[in-house]
């Protein structure tokens, strides 16, 4: 049943906490960090969060503090709530929650709500969640404040129009919900912690290497100082680390901590252990004290490079965050950024059929799999972002090594090779490549080569932006980098890849660009320097359509260093090498004379020749 509870209003500058024996907050993000997210229309907001931390188990939920970065145009009751399971959503509304609702007043800042009976969590979790509703669109603009980070089941919301049919999980798009639950429990010790993920590690036979894990704060003083023992290959070590910037004392806040391991010989995978022993000099007892992650030893090791393609035209007056975002991006990476501007409704437009699901522009996605902004990334606000969210793709371990070699044929013909080489076989080939044709330095007199500007004068946004904010509502003379041209195909060439994959093998394959078919969708030739030409292959995976990885060179060249041979192909790498002498018999160690050298290749031809020693 409902009842009105008084509440306090907390300044967000101030971090209150129980100072009592066993009292702690749980938060997930950084309260001084948080911004909002939502939308603009007058609705029922309903968000949660899971609590389901086993170590958890038995301790009590005494109340929450809920923020509210305005209370303008917020009316009628709201509820803070707590349940087994989501409410159920029927006809666009939330059923009642099943342990308990209760109404608060909310104001500016954390409004804390404490419960009459404290809830004792138990082991199937439990979801704490609030609901208000915005009547005005004043200054409620974004009103669900979340956090910079994001965990599975820290956010889900439902209103009564967006997303009235289900909850939605919104986390890994919007961050964590910035509500603080207050606990309080026998288990809640003043110096605690735990280890939380031990990040995979991908390394070279042969080179040392930087882990990583999270240790996690339990205890009421936080966390100043570790003392952990790592375990992998038959080494192990144990460290003290002083925090440069200590934990504070609620509950999940977490910090990652780096360790070093020394050189693995041998290609294979192994199990890395982590311990913790000891935070601010205190015995480590709980279960979670330890963790485990997976180290994978290559020969070879992969650079990702992940590609961002971007949808844009010159009509679009927000479309210059993509065009700033890009340049930038370039400037940032120059060797492994590989940015494609797809153009719509304007002189550089060669196709209205996009690789990826495009809404609206300006659009951007990375890979193909992951959707962005190509200026301000993941960022809710004005704010430059979009080379952190590049940054956490490239972290991801890629199976297979890419680099790309043009040629021209002649004057209208430039062939493009790709070479694919996988550190592991395997018996199957799910990939594909394709290539695009991209260039810089395009440019046009005629007015449909201006540039919409919405962000004339716009004051709010960033530096970066100035090119635009300084200019008129309609730019002319600009020069546009990374232009799709044309390209061998949607997605994939079918059969650019066989099976079986042999492992450090270079798998390639050649496709012929012909220039006097580089054309817009005008039928208007659009290549205006092809010194300014770069070629773009791309591996994908046939099933999901995602790129695996990419590689990028200017036409005529290749994207290895001076110097550096491309990789070995199957006609090319040797196995065995035996020698014999003129009458046949081996010879294990030739002398002066004339020898055969035999060579056994690794797609199973052999290859003889003549050789002289002296």
């Amino acid at each position: 049943m409902k009842r009105i509870f008084s509440i306090v209003a907390v300044a967000l500058t101030l971090l209150v906490q129980g100072a009592a024996a066993g009292n702690i907050i749980y938060s997930l993000g950084d309260r001084y960090g948080n911004f909002g997210t939502g939308g603009k229309n007058t609705e029922t907001y309903d968000v949660a969060l899971l609590l389901n931390d086993p170590t958890l188990v038995g301790v009590s939920i005494k109340g929450v503090r809920i923020p509210f970065a305005s209370t303008d145009g917020l009316e009628g009751a709201s509820t803070v709530w707590l349940s087994k399971a989501l409410p159920v959503i029927k006809t666009g509304k939330m059923t009642e929650p099943d342990i308990l609702s209760m109404e608060f007043t909310p104001a500016a800042g954390f409004t804390e709500v404490l419960f009459d009976t404290p809830y004792i969590i138990t082991g199937e979790g439990v979801y704490v969640g609030y609901s208000f509703t915005v009547e005005k669109t004043t200054t409620a603009w974004r009103p669900v404040v979340v956090t910079k980070t994001a965990t599975p089941d820290a956010c889900y919301i439902h209103t009564n129009k967006i997303y009235r049919t289900a909850w939605r999980p919104m986390s890994t798009l919007t961050g964590d919900l910035a509500i603080e639950v207050l606990l309080e429990g026998d288990a809640i010790k003043g110096d605690d912690a735990a280890v939380g993920v031990v990040s995979d590690m991908n390394i070279r036979t042969g080179e040392p290497a930087t882990g990583s894990f999270e240790v996690v704060n339990y205890g009421m003083n936080g966390v100043k100082s570790v003392d952990f023992t790592v375990e992998v290959a038959g080494f192990t070590q144990s460290r003290h680390v002083e925090l440069a910037t200590a934990l504070p004392g609620i509950y999940s806040r977490k910090t990652n901590i780096d360790f070093e391991i020394p050189a693995i010989p041998q290609k294979g995978g192994y199990q890395l252990t982590v311990t913790l022993d000891k935070v601010n000099g205190s015995e480590i007892t709980n279960a979670a004290n330890k963790g485990e992650a997976k180290v994978s030893v290559y020969n070879n090791l992969p650079v990702h490079r992940p590609v961002l393609e971007e949808y844009t035209g010159t009509w679009c007056g927000w479309c210059p965050r993509g065009f700033v975002g890009l340049e930038l991006m370039n400037k940032l990476y120059p060797d492994d950024f590989i940015g494609v501007s797809y153009h719509n409704g304007d002189p550089m437009e060669i196709t209205t059929q996009f690789p990826s699901d495009v809404e609206g522009f300006p659009d951007a996605w990375i890979d193909r799999y992951y959707n962005t902004d190509a200026f301000f990334g993941d960022n809710s606000g004005y704010a430059f972002g979009i080379d952190k969210v590049w940054e956490n793709c490239r972290s991801v371990f890629t199976p297979a090594a890419v680099d790309v070699e043009s040629k021209w044929i002649d004057d209208n013909t430039l062939a493009a090779t790709s070479y694919v080489t996988f550190p592991v076989g395997a018996e199957e080939c799910p990939y594909e490549v394709s290539f695009l044709l991209v260039q810089d330095g395009m440019t046009g007199t005629q007015s449909n080569w201006n540039q919409s500007n919405y962000y004339s004068g716009a004051n709010e946004w960033p530096s970066e932006m100035n090119q635009f904010k300084n200019a008129g509502s309609s730019v002319s003379g600009l020069v546009f980098n990374d232009v799709l041209v044309s390209r061998s195909s949607v997605g994939g060439i079918a059969n650019s890849m066989t099976a079986p994959i042999v492992e450090d093998v270079a798998q390639t394959y050649t496709y012929e660009f012909k220039m006097d078919k580089v054309k817009n969708t005008s039928g208007q030739n659009i290549i205006q320097d092809k010194q300014k030409l770069r070629v773009v292959v791309l591996l994908l995976n046939k099933k999901t359509g995602e790129v695996v990885n990419a590689n990028k060179a200017q036409a005529g060249a290749s994207s290895v260093a001076d110097g550096i041979s491309m990789p070995a192909t199957a006609d090319e790498v040797v196995s065995t090498v035996k020698y014999f002498d003129l009458q046949g018999r081996r010879v294990l160690i030739p002398s002066n004379g004339m020898y055969i050298k035999n060579e056994q290749l690794a797609n199973g031809r052999q290859r003889n020749s003549k050789v002289y020693f002296k």
